[in-house]
């Protein structure tokens, strides 16, 4: 019996830790599916979908926000932008050119 009781444990840690992976890298129909298995209240379910949503936009924005700043630490905006310019000749180009609008009065006239 005591073997029942842990097997069962066993495996209901084992896919509450796959929902708890799986909020970061599951599409919500997935994510659904898995939880579905616990027959569990249609409130609770949302609860559930809803939270992993907010844990997997929170863990995507840390996580961008890391990277960034580890990536500033590294690179010096400044000294790359002096490498491209050194390295590198720019050319720019531009073209404008003006007509002047017809007056309303003006195309009434021409038109008659």
């Amino acid at each position: 019996m005591a073997d029942d009781i842990q097997s069962k444990a066993g495996d209901f840690m084992k896919r509450m830790l796959t929902v708890g992976v799986g909020t970061l890298f599951l599409t919500e129909e997935s994510l659904r599916g898995l939880v579905s298995d616990f027959k569990l209240p249609k409130e609770l379910l949302g609860t559930i979908l809803e939270s992993a949503n907010k844990t997997r936009k929170e863990f995507l924005q840390n996580l961008s926000g890391d990277l960034m700043t580890r990536l500033s630490e590294k690179v010096d905006p400044k000294a790359l932008i002096q490498e491209v310019l050194s390295k590198n000749d720019i050319h720019l180009s531009i073209k404008m050119s003006f007509t002047p609008k017809k007056d309303a009065s003006e195309s009434e006239t021409q038109d008659s």
